[in-house]
């Protein structure tokens, strides 16, 4: 049993000191409280010791994530970002791929995360195309107008206003392509979470009844 605990807490690293102890005295107790001694026997009786950490860390990431919201949402602070977002992705679809049964509904999840990314992809690119157009055409705009407002001040002006007028467009394009990528991912992290909620087989629970 002392090997399976020592190879369940050296895959553990991401997690804090704590959290690893919670973690690793969680599943000693319910071992011993089986009377299970031996590695195979704890293979048997939980699954192997990737597959339990890989559990283990899907649901710190998912408990972080569910604490920031709710803290965004009584302090209006910023939600948890997107890197953050895709490690929780990430690490629900290993855990899932740990357990047989859910390989899947991993493959559903699978598909559906990338037919996001190759929207995510699409909207990014067709969004620096207009930026760099945008950019080049607003700053060939605001260089010409400058030179005419020596020599036709009326039409330089025009032509800086609306440099400046395509340079603007091209930044509100940029902030709105970055906004609706965030809400792409933000939306498929809940999917994944609520996927892991309904399909994930829960911890097994220790004698009387604590889980």
């Amino acid at each position: 049993m002392d090997e399976y605990i020592q190879a369940l807490q050296r895959l553990l690293m991401q997690l804090t000191t704590a959290e690893q102890q919670d973690v690793v005295e969680y599943y000693r107790e319910y071992l011993q409280d089986a009377g299970i001694t031996s590695y195979q026997g704890a293979v048997d009786a939980l699954g192997t010791p990737q597959s339990v950490a890989r559990k283990a860390l899907a649901d710190y990431s998912i408990k972080m994530n569910t604490q920031a919201d709710q803290k965004s949402a009584a302090a209006a602070q910023k939600r948890p970002g997107t890197k953050d977002n895709v490690r929780m992705i990430w690490l629900i679809i290993l855990a899932l791929l740990s357990t047989p049964v859910t390989i899947p509904i991993v493959l559903v999840l699978g598909a559906l995360i990338v037919a996001v990314g190759a929207v995510i992809f699409g909207i990014v690119a067709a969004g620096f195309g207009l930026l760099f157009a945008g950019l080049a055409s607003g700053v060939v705009g605001v260089v010409v107008g400058i030179m005419m407002l020596f020599t036709a001040p009326a039409t330089g002006a025009f032509y800086l206003g609306l440099g400046l007028v395509v340079l603007g467009a091209s930044w509100l394009i940029t902030e709105g392509v970055v906004w609706c990528g965030i809400q792409l991912i933000r939306w498929l992290a809940n999917l994944s979470r609520w996927v892991y909620d309904r399909w994930m087989p829960k911890h097994p629970k220790k004698r009387g009844g604590q889980s």
